[in-house]
Parts: structure tokens; sequence; C-alpha cells
């Protein structure tokens, strides 16, 4: 057995002292503890639940495995998973990562903070101080018993990750019991903490289809036996990994993104794009063909890793075969631009299945609904010109044909959504709450 988190919920009340004595111990400018409520709407047909949350220490720490800077790591004696801010590139990956909203962008520090477990108390003896503070008795530091996923709600995230928390509430509420007259919500205090992904952020996207662009020009060029333009290449090149360093909180720590190519999706994604424009500009300044095999490999390699960034977050099936996947995205850009009509047509069949497949899926209406149905319509049409050869080589379908895989890129961010206790918390309440109301 090991000793982690023990958390009632029929005793909690949500009076946030947990979450307060948490930033008032270590002298957080942050909220590393978090007050989540399932049913904030408090509606008559659902139970009221409120449980308090931080880092669960997790045995797989999937936060410490997917930084890519190596700036988190584990205290041998209490097994508290720790971050050193001084190491952090404020990359946010590891929010990504972390089912739990554990991880928190500091906006002062630009860098992650989170849960400690007061390790260095527990070192001397004490108990964490949220713990200590709770003045219900429902927050406590003592034995495991079992492991979370085995005595949980069906919202909680469950990622086998071994999280060192575990409940001793009662699961089983009459689920059609009458809730107590709704509290207003200015005494009612709960932390909501804001959500914060990387799906947001535009130097992503850019960084990932200036690379896609760059692998595709090269790959294509290897099949029609020429090399690509100097300046154009050496442009892109220079535009995607000028654009990456956007996204990090701390730009001139950039160098530790390589540092953890062992475990990091991220890590083996800088260390792939540094190597194929190594090869690459080798090759396009030097002519050597060699190189221009070597840099082509290497660059679909890159692609593969850019898409296990995203799958190692998010392991849906919309996620695993979306269109807008770089690498698929890279072989039909490298079909089109060689003229190559039956590769084209497959892949674009594959593409199509995607986007009406999620269109579906999603039921999406409004301006999404118009993006992805543009999306479509642009390659449809330069899909026909293609086929057709009617402007194939004209700069205009060429454009319009790269548009639109760019606005598929831009919905695959759309469509990405790691898994969070926060999303599964309303879509668990959305679902039920509506089977209630209409039975």
């Amino acid at each position: 057995m090991s000793k982690g988190f023990i958390f009632n919920h029929i005793k909690c009340v949500a009076c946030s002292a947990c979450s307060a004595a948490c930033v008032l111990e270590n002298g957080w400018t942050i909220r590393p503890r978090a007050i989540f409520t399932y049913n904030h709407e408090v509606s008559p047909y659902l139970p009221l639940i409120n449980i308090s949350l931080a880092c669960n220490h997790c045995e797989t720490a999937v936060c410490m495995e997917g930084c890519p800077a190596k700036s988190y790591t584990r205290d041998a004696l209490t097994g508290a998973v720790i971050i050193n801010d001084k190491k952090c590139i404020g990359c946010k990956y590891c929010q990504w990562n972390c089912p739990y909203d554990a991880p928190k962008y500091n906006d002062e520090t630009n860098t992650i903070g989170k849960c400690n477990l007061c390790f260095s108390g527990l070192i001397e003896g004490r108990l964490p101080a949220c713990t200590t503070a709770c003045p219900t008795g429902a927050l406590s530091f003592a034995e495991l018993k079992m492991q979370a996923d085995k005595n949980t709600f069906p919202w909680f995230p469950d990622k086998n990750l071994s999280p060192k928390i575990e409940f001793s509430g009662k699961k089983n509420y009459d689920l059609l019991r009458i809730i107590p007259e709704r509290v207003a919500e200015p005494e009612f205090q709960i932390v909501r903490e804001r959500e914060k992904t990387l799906s947001g952020d535009w130097s992503l996207a850019a960084f990932s289809f200036v690379s896609t662009i760059s692998v595709a020009i090269l790959v294509s060029s290897f099949f029609k036996s020429i090399f690509p333009d100097k300046l154009i290449f050496t442009s892109l090149l220079v535009l995607a990994g000028t654009i990456s360093l956007f996204h990090l909180g701390k730009k001139q720590r950039a160098w530790r993104a390589v540092l953890n190519i062992k475990t990091s999706p991220l890590s083996r994604e800088i260390a792939f794009f540094i190597l194929f424009s190594i090869f690459s500009l080798v090759a396009v300044f030097f002519q050597i063909p060699g190189f221009l095999i070597a840099a082509s490999i290497t660059g679909l390699f890159l692609l593969i890793s850019i898409d296990s960034v995203y799958i190692y977050s998010d392991r849906r099936k919309s996620v695993l075969m979306h269109s807008g996947q770089t690498f698929l995205s890279a072989l039909i850009i490298v079909s089109f631009l060689s003229g190559a009509i039956l590769p084209f047509i497959f892949i674009a069949l594959i593409k199509l299945s995607s986007s009406l497949y999620l269109i579906s899926v999603n039921k999406n209406t409004g301006v999404d609904f118009v993006i992805r149905f543009f999306r479509i319509a642009l390659l449809l049409l330069s899909g026909a010109s293609l086929i057709s050869g009617i402007s194939f080589s004209g700069n205009v379908i060429i454009f319009l044909f790269l548009t639109g895989e760019f606005i598929d890129r831009l919905i695959f961010y759309i469509d990405f959504e790691p898994l969070r206790i926060s999303s599964l918390i309303k879509n668990q309440y959305n679902t039920l709450n509506n089977e209630k109301k209409r039975s």
C-alpha cells in the first residue's frame, strides 16, 4: 500500500479552505487545488457532488513522461511528482496530458506550477496543508486501500495512471431524490479554473502546417528528380522554426525541448524537425541525392511524431483517423504536386470519408458547418482540376488546394480535445440530465 489523498464527497461543502491553505502554505500565485462540481446548476434530477482535486501524484505520471524539458521529477521518499520551474519551458504540454487539470500555467512566470504534496513537510512528519485545513474532514491523507479507478465515479478520468487518491463516499445515489434549494451563486463559491489547452494556439497550427508543406515539397521533388528552390525552401524551414518558439512561455529555454526523447512525443517532434532541417538543407544547397533520400525519410518520421503528440493526449478514433493529420495531409500534397492521380484519389476519399463522418458525429451547425463544407468544396475543386488536367499547373488552383489543407489542419485543432475531468463532468451531467428529463 501507499499513501495518498482520501476524499469523501458527502462531507465536502465546497468552502475552498483546502485550496486557500494550499496557496498560503506554498506562496503560490496560482491555485493548484480546485473544486469541481457535478451538477453545478443544481438540477433536481441529479445529485449535487463536489470534489476537491489537485495533483494525484500518479504512479504513471504522464505529465512527467510527456514533458520535453525534463522539468518534472519524483521525490524518492514521498512519491511526490514535483516540477522545477527553473527548467520548465512553458510549453503547457503537461496540461494536455493530465486528465485531472493538475498543472496550472502561471501567467506571471510563464511556467507551470502544481501541487507538490507539501513533500518537505511530509518528510518532517507533517500532513499536506490542504488536508489539515479541511473543516469537515472531507479531505485527508493516509494509506490507500484501493486504486482510485476501483472506487470512483463514472465521470472520473481513467487512463490507467494509478492516481494516489481514494473516494470513500457512497456512490449509489438515488438520482431522483430532491435537491435542497439552490444557493445563490455569489455565496456558493466554486473554484472554476479557466481551461487552458494548446488547441487554441495559432503557432501550433502554423508550425505543423508549414512543416507539412516543407516535407511534401521535398518528397515530391524526390519523385520528380529535382531539387526545391533554395530560397523558398530555406524560408519555409526558418519560418517553421521561428513560429514554434511563439508557443513557449520561456523561449530562451527552447534548447531543453530535446532532453526527453525517450518518453516525450513532443521532444521527439523537435528532434526530428532539427534532423530534417539539417538533412534537407544539405541536400538542397549541395544537391546530394543521398541526403535528399535521408531528408525525405526523416521528414516522414517528423510528421508521424507531430501526429503522435496529439494521439498521446487524445486516443479517440476521431483523432486517430482525422483528415487533418499531418502525415495524411503530406501524402495528398505530394500526390497533388507530383500529378499522381490514383494516389490522390485514394487519399482524397479517405479525407472526405473522415470529414463527413466527423460532421455527422459532431452534428455541426452554423459557422462550424460552413467551414467544414468549404474545406470539402476546395478539395473537390482541386481534385477535379487535377483529374481533368484543367489549370492543374495554375498557381490559383495550387493556392486553393493548400488553403483547403490548412483549413483541414485548423479543423483538427477544433476537434482535438484531451481527456479532462471538467469535460467528462459536463458531458456526463448533460447526458444523464437530459435522460431524466425525457423520462
